[in-house]
């Protein structure tokens, strides 16, 4: 009769858990790296192109396409940029007004015409303390748009970028112009 000897794998249970356990922080590692970080842009960057914020520019467009003279868009063109918030701007009587609806009820402190491709404007805000710091933030956010070289102001296109306060923040939006 013979007895056969049992083997142990008590030894071998622990090295298996001990693997998987390395293996499950790493990946949790991994998660917390990318994840945590990805969380930090979304709220740096939540108060930029929201729905409402587009929304509110895509109103400003309206305006500036119903009431701004042909002038104004040249001066955009040649400067980088125009300042369209001064409701005086616009040339008929149903612009000043509708300008002038439009900035109280949306709350918009600060509305721009620049060309589509934005980098003259850029370039202007970057090293302009006039501007605020949460405006300078949002415009270096922006791309250049200035890889689309058939969106050109010779062309007809704008850019509308709008700045107003909700909930006590500054908000930011910008929105295509097309002047055919």
């Amino acid at each position: 009769m013979g007895y056969k000897k049992k083997s142990s794998n008590k030894g071998f249970i622990l090295v298996e858990t001990l693997i998987v356990s390395v293996f499950i922080m790493a990946i949790f590692s991994m998660l917390y790296t990318n994840f945590f970080p990805l969380i930090g842009e979304y709220e740096r960057f939540r108060d930029y192109d929201t729905v409402e914020s587009i929304y509110i520019a895509h109103w400003a467009r309206m305006i500036a396409l119903k009431g701004l003279p042909d002038s104004s868009y040249n001066t955009a063109r040649t400067n980088g940029y125009l300042d369209i918030s001064d409701c005086s701007l616009y040339t008929t009587s149903d612009g000043v007004n509708s300008c002038a609806a439009f900035m109280t009820v949306n709350n918009v402190s600060k509305v721009y015409l620049t060309p589509y491709s934005t980098t003259v404007f850029k370039d202007f805000v970057k090293d302009n303390n006039s501007f605020t710091r949460s405006f300078r933030e949002y415009i270096a956010y922006l791309p250049t748009y200035s890889k689309n070289t058939t969106k050109t102001p010779a062309s007809g296109y704008y850019r509308v970028i709008v700045e107003y306060i909700s909930n006590n923040t500054y908000k930011y939006g910008t929105i295509e112009v097309f002047k055919g």
